[in-house]
């Protein structure tokens, strides 16, 4: 796991050799070593620039940048899992090697005639940059999106940079101004929707795809790669098997992240099967949650896990008191965002980093096997007729009793919407109408403009709502949310985070069926449920309910919500994108118990520290209202 920038002709040229090094912002992505790399021709120039986490083949030889100006020079972030396979694949067509990394078996592959068949064979996260000699760019990313990849451009379109983080693209002043749809749809959905990411000129590269781009210009891309849809695999725990055996290889100490829950508890069953010894990590919040919140506590689960299956147990404390992290949550994700279980995560990371280089999770199920609730949403509504949706849509907005309130009022919202708007309704913090007065410069239409088009491509292909909003899961909320904040939190610790639910195996069995094939109505990911079982997963673990990953954002935003609105109301966002009274009035019913607005008013506080920092010039007055605060109990 690595990081890279490269900068191309005027940028590249404009770069000063005094100046500081360029990647010096991703230091956490590769602290075990740096290269740099100028290269020049007629008509183009670039610059590579690379940080290197060791943790498969330690070599110095396998440093980057990796290549020649000859041939062409690569930078590569991730891993690839099956290199060994394509190893002796390309050993047969007569290619000498020199290291035994992964990185010289991508290179060489790219390399090679047919490298857009070969690219289907690779099994692995990563994202790359290669040079060619006559300055040709091509750069892209993994299936899916597990490896980030930013590019920027020039006032004109053309290329100047990619990145594996926007810093120090930021940094060179390369991003161009704030983008308030970026903003808006972090407010909105706590996370921004590829390929937007709060600047201007940095657009996210598809997840899946291998762009080509020729001097002098580089302002033309090219698709070399498109990731194809996979050959069914049916046999869930076969793929499940396989894939673990792969991302478990490394020169360096890996770890499990455990909760206790049927995703952990199954990569714990094989992996133990594989001969694994290292620790397994659980968060271990220091003060209890409340009744209030979506998520339990996982140590005691985990405990019960790691006891019946024999595994040692590591824990990292979290201090859940996440509204003064909200800075260092905005640092860290760089792009608009609102998810508090990206500060667990930042905080387990840093505590497992002394003993484990490289971390295992279980990212990636529910959207796969569609184990969230919003996919039961969608199967019961897609089977009910058109013609009852609006009166049981006015129904469903009776008041509810409390606990079911957030549901039945979501519910109620998707009834009296079109199949094309559940896609992202399904993750919507706020009704069409309380978004116009909220937001009266940035419409729902452009902040929901991506989901519809994807959403829109399937429905139009004959697909179903339901397979609709898979699709939609699996090309934004997957890369945009989780795979987004499982990168960024454990790289600010300089941990590896595999994800191998996410291996080409697992990946082709989950797509070898239907979306209704995956759930039965109240059965959420009912096949990999059932293929759990069968692989020895304990049955108190499949019977567990889902619970989340994060904080006690509602109970302390009820307790401390209004002390601590009295001063982040004063921010400029409220004067410049956002509506001061509708915000105060969000508040306020989280505050006083009518409504649960525990998240959205998390994703305001998130925007406006967002906002002040990018936007507004500065650190900002709500970073240090945040950070000064603290609430009894807190560690």
């Amino acid at each position: 796991m690595c990081g890279f920038l490269v900068l191309l002709n005027g940028a590249a040229r404009n770069r000063s050799p005094s100046l500081p090094d360029p990647c010096t912002a991703l230091a956490h992505r590769g602290p075990d070593a740096s290269g740099h790399l100028a290269l020049a021709g007629p008509g183009r120039r670039a610059a590579l620039h690379f940080r290197r986490l060791a943790v498969v083949d330690l070599d110095p030889r396998s440093g980057q940048p990796f290549g020649s100006p000859e041939r062409g020079v690569l930078v590569y972030n991730g891993e690839v899992y099956n290199a060994p396979h394509l190893r002796e694949l390309l050993r047969k067509r007569g290619v000498r090697f020199t290291t035994e990394g992964d990185t010289e078996v991508l290179y060489e592959l790219l390399l090679q005639p047919d490298a857009r068949r070969l690219l289907d064979q690779v099994d692995g996260m990563f994202a790359f940059a290669l040079v060619l000699p006559d300055g040709t760019v091509r750069y892209g990313r993994d299936r899916l999106g597990v490896k980030p990849l930013y590019a920027a451009a020039d006032a004109a379109g053309h290329l100047v940079a990619l990145a594996s983080e926007i810093e120090p693209l930021r940094a060179a002043g390369l991003t161009g101004g704030a983008d308030p749809v970026a903003v808006a749809q972090g407010a909105m959905f706590l996370w921004t929707p590829p390929p937007r990411t709060g600047w201007q000129r940095v657009s996210a590269v598809p997840a899946g795809t291998v762009l080509s781009r020729r001097p002098p210009a580089y302002d033309e891309a090219l698709t070399w790669w498109r990731a194809p849809v996979l050959a069914p695999a049916t046999d869930i725990a076969a793929a499940v098997r396989e894939s673990v055996a792969r991302q478990m290889q490394a020169d360096v100490k890996v770890g499990l992240l455990l909760s206790g829950g049927l995703d952990s508890t199954w990569l714990a069953v094989e992996l133990l099967r594989e001969g694994f010894t290292g620790p397994a990590f659980t968060a271990r919040p220091r003060a209890a949650a409340t009744g209030t919140e979506p998520f339990e506590d996982d140590a005691p689960y985990a405990a019960r896990v790691a006891h019946r299956l024999g595994l040692s147990l590591a824990w990292g404390d979290l201090d859940v008191d996440v509204l003064r992290r909200i800075p260092e949550l905005v640092t860290t994700m760089e792009l608009p965002f609102g998810d508090p279980a990206a500060v667990a995560l930042i905080q387990l990371s840093r505590a497992a980093r002394g003993e484990a280089t490289v971390l295992l999770s279980g990212l990636g199920v529910e959207e796969l096997f569609l184990g969230y609730e919003r996919y039961q949403a969608v199967l019961l509504l897609q089977q009910l007729p058109a013609w009852t949706r609006p009166a049981l849509g006015a129904a469903a907005l009776v008041p509810a009793p409390r606990r079911y309130r957030g549901r039945a009022e979501k519910f109620g919202r998707l009834l009296q919407l079109g199949a094309r708007d559940w896609s992202w309704a399904t993750q919507a913090y706020y009704s069409g109408r309380e978004w116009a007065a909220l937001s009266p410069l940035v419409g729902l239409d452009a902040i929901t403009e991506r989901h519809r088009e994807v959403a829109g491509a399937v429905l139009d292909a004959g697909g179903t709502p339901l397979a609709a909003l898979a699709e939609c899961d699996r090309r934004l909320f997957l890369p945009g949310l989780n795979l987004l904040y499982g990168d960024r939190a454990s790289m600010r610790a300089s941990v590896e985070l595999r994800v191998p639910f996410l291996g080409e195996q697992v990946v082709a069995a989950a797509l070898g069926a239907a979306a209704e094939e995956q759930l039965r109505l109240g059965d959420g990911k009912a096949r990999f449920r059932a293929a759990s079982v069968a692989s020895g997963v304990p049955e108190f673990v499949a019977r567990r309910p889902k619970t989340g990953f994060g904080a006690p954002v509602r109970s302390l935003l009820r307790e401390h919500g209004d002390r601590l609105w009295t001063e982040v109301r004063r921010s400029p966002l409220f004067d410049d994108l956002f509506d001061r009274r509708t915000a105060d009035r969000v508040v306020a019913e989280h505050v006083h118990g009518r409504r649960d607005r525990g998240l959205a008013v998390f994703g305001l506080l998130c925007a406006a520290v967002w906002w002040e920092r990018n936007a507004a010039g500065g650190a900002g007055r709500t970073a240090e209202v945040l950070s000064g605060y603290e609430t009894a109990g807190a560690g």
